[in-house]
């Protein structure tokens, strides 16, 4: 079973906030209770990103695992 399938505990790294719509990193989110960039507490899963956005996860060093969930499939 994958860390980020939908029946393992949520460990999702990478989160969308639900007011303006910026990736923010969990672990911020723990940190801050709320999103860096506007303060909203909401935030949902990420469904779809960017190129940008994946560029900054890139960054960010996020899990590998996780972003080879959002590949392109046959």
């Amino acid at each position: 079973m994958n860390k980020y399938d939908k029946d393992a505990p949520f460990a999702d790294p990478v989160l969308r906030c639900d007011s303006c719509s910026s990736i923010v990193l969990s672990v911020d989110l723990k940190k801050y209770g709320r999103c860096p960039d506007c303060g909203n507490r909401k935030v949902r899963n990420l469904q779809v990103f960017s190129e940008k956005e994946h560029e900054t996860m890139l960054e960010w060093s996020v899990d590998p695992e996780f972003l080879a969930q959002f590949e392109a499939t046959e």
